[in-house]
């Protein structure tokens, strides 16, 4: 049964979503924020219990090894290709590319979204990203900053996150429709702020425990996802579950000192905004098991026995004298002598040191925490041959080749999964979101090498040629000889050859309305074997340069040119690359019979792409 207002609502989930753990198998319960909130101290070097003024010594385990593993792991926007899917897309295929690579990648920033997606990964067992925001990239929200979910399924149900806002970041919300009476608000952005106060939360903290004072206002929302009932969105009492998107504050009454809700934002989502990735999924719980979980033992049981180690040292560095004469302490100050100091004992008695930590004890000490340190490397596939540490005496090349080829084995995998979950993004979010603006007039400028700029000045000379041709057709009933057509291409051609490498490119607005793009992504070769594709590739260069006039021969035979277009794209090699010599191979076919030369005074300018 839902609470009456999304208000209770909200605060009733956050408690259980703090206090309450889940079961998972016959002995295992499981709380997501604990789990969260320990992996974020101990990674960050800072004790989860117990006093932290640096009095006990803190042995950092975790952190190198999950930062190990997102280097070996490592995803880049480099590593995205992009390859046609159909003949006809392959002009559209090159605008895409070039917009993603000279534009969008830098105004997005698409190298943060890489990392964030491997390092949440291994370090909580998952990520999370919001996708909601068209003009933005997307973006993973870190689990400090959940404040509820399912915790058997992070998107199985209802998900609220906390989040503080400074008072103009406040104000920024508004272009997003907050704070509007027709959006559901309960008051304007101004209300609110004039109700915020001079604290918050530590991150991920369970609430009002030692909040912090802050020198500014900040305003504590909850986005809150999923679905609820209708009666939240309209106050109808109609308790039909609906799925919508609410963004609540709260604030502190300052005469009753209670929390109370203030709604910024309501309505129905039609469309899935988050996604969550997990490269090694546990049933029955919304994380994965990743290298973060893999470390807490070795962790928290390193700092165990440094800390035992320490206090033994400590007490070590002591130096307790024993004696029988009753009057040595009266006569001698042992703590106030100086060097070779003579002291005064009774004839007959002694003064003897106690030995107060054997050595042998501080060994077995170490010897503990470095198996430790053995069993965390194991656990995170971080073997000394991928730490960089020199191999044994006697090892091969080739041998430290394929210890370092096979330890990378575990990491591969999880990187070849997370590249399949990048393409998802691509697919659904990226590429959607670049074609939409290109399909806008966007008008970008881009640097072509000298292949690109080949090919771009083909195409355009062909379509200025056909451009012409129907034209001449239509309006003047003439029909344009195979002579004039290639002057028509010739002189575009040189014209754009003449603007330089640095070329402003845009597609007309609304050109690319009803066309479907067909285009492939190929990310860190998880979709195709790049390797074997190079092959082929190196195979097609020694047969050119073996035979140049076979292989003109081979593409004038029908689908050749197109087939080997493909191989081309598939091997993330552009197509324009090779116009030249395709050029060439079709400058080489049979002229039809030569008709009268042409008039120069043709006026030809290019159109835009």
């Amino acid at each position: 049964m839902f609470p009456e207002t999304i208000f209770k609502y909200i605060q009733s989930s956050e408690a259980d979503y703090q206090t309450r753990s889940v079961t998972i198998g016959e002995n295992w319960l499981w709380n997501m924020q604990k789990h969260v909130q320990m992996i974020f101290h101990l990674k960050n070097g800072v004790f989860f219990t117990g006093d932290n003024d640096f009095s006990r010594i803190f042995k950092s385990v975790m952190e190198p090894i999950i930062e190990l593993a997102n280097w070996t792991e490592d995803l880049e926007v480099k590593d995205v290709e992009f390859f046609i899917e159909g003949k006809e897309d392959r002009a559209l295929s090159f605008l895409v590319k070039k917009y993603h690579d000279e534009v969008y990648t830098r105004e997005h920033n698409l190298d943060e979204l890489f990392d964030e997606v491997t390092e949440d990964d291994n370090t909580y067992g998952g990520v999370l990203v919001d996708t909601l925001n068209r003009k933005k990239r997307p973006k993973a929200i870190p689990f400090t900053k959940i404040a509820f979910c399912d915790q058997t399924d992070v998107l199985g149900g209802p998900i609220g996150l906390k989040m503080y806002f400074s008072p103009s970041k406040l104000r920024k919300m508004e272009a997003q429709g907050w704070g509007k009476e027709e959006n559901g608000a309960s008051g304007s952005i101004e209300d609110l702020i004039s109700l915020a106060d001079f604290k918050k939360d530590g991150e991920g903290m369970k609430e009002g425990n030692q909040e912090n004072d802050t020198p500014g206002k900040n305003i504590e929302v909850y986005i809150v996802r999923g679905d609820l009932p209708q009666d939240y969105l309209d106050d109808s009492g109609d308790q039909t579950i609906q799925k919508q998107l609410q963004v609540v504050a709260f604030y502190t009454n300052q005469k009753t000192r209670k929390k109370e809700g203030f709604c910024l934002y309501r309505k129905r989502e039609t469309k899935e905004t988050l996604k969550f990735f997990t490269a090694n999924p546990v049933p029955g719980r919304g994380l994965g098991r990743m290298v973060g979980e893999k470390m807490l033992h070795p962790q928290v049981f390193s700092n165990f026995l440094e800390i035992h180690k320490m206090n033994m040292l400590k007490a070590g560095a002591k130096s307790p004298l024993v004696t029988d004469d009753e009057t040595f302490t009266d006569k001698n100050k042992v703590q106030d002598m100086e060097d070779n100091e003579i002291m005064t004992v009774q004839e007959g008695r002694t003064v003897k040191r106690i030995s107060t930590a054997a050595i042998e004890n501080i060994q077995i000490y170490q010897q503990s925490a470095d198996a430790l340190l053995e069993q965390a490397q194991f656990s995170g596939e971080a073997f000394d041959p991928i730490m960089g540490k020199e191999p044994k005496s006697g090892t091969t090349f080739r041998g430290q080749e394929r210890t370092v080829a096979q330890g990378r084995g575990a990491h591969d995998r999880r990187r070849g999964k997370r590249a399949k979950f990048l393409e998802q993004l691509y697919r659904e979010d990226i590429i959607p979101e670049i074609v939409r603006e290109l399909a806008n007039g966007k008008e970008f400028m881009a640097k072509l090498d000298l292949s690109e700029l080949e090919w771009v000045a083909d195409k355009l000379a062909i379509k200025e040629a056909n451009s012409r041709i129907k034209k001449a057709l239509i309006q003047e009933g003439k029909i344009t000889t195979e002579e004039e057509k290639e002057f028509i291409k010739n002189t575009v051609k040189e014209n754009y050859l003449k603007g330089g490498s640095q070329k402003l490119l845009k597609i007309l607005k609304g050109e690319l309305k009803d066309i479907e793009l067909r285009i492939g992504i190929n990310i860190a070769g998880k979709q195709k074997d790049l390797a074997g594709l190079s092959d082929k590739i190196l195979a097609i260069f020694e047969f050119i340069f073996a035979n140049p006039q076979g292989f003109q021969q081979a593409m004038k035979l029908p689908g050749m040119e197109d087939n080997f277009n493909k191989i081309l794209e598939f091997s993330g090699v552009s197509q324009t690359a090779f116009s030249s010599l395709l050029n060439e191979t079709k400058q080489s076919l049979p002229n039809p019979p030569q008709s009268p030369q042409p008039q120069q005074n043709l006026d030809i300018q290019p159109q835009a792409v």
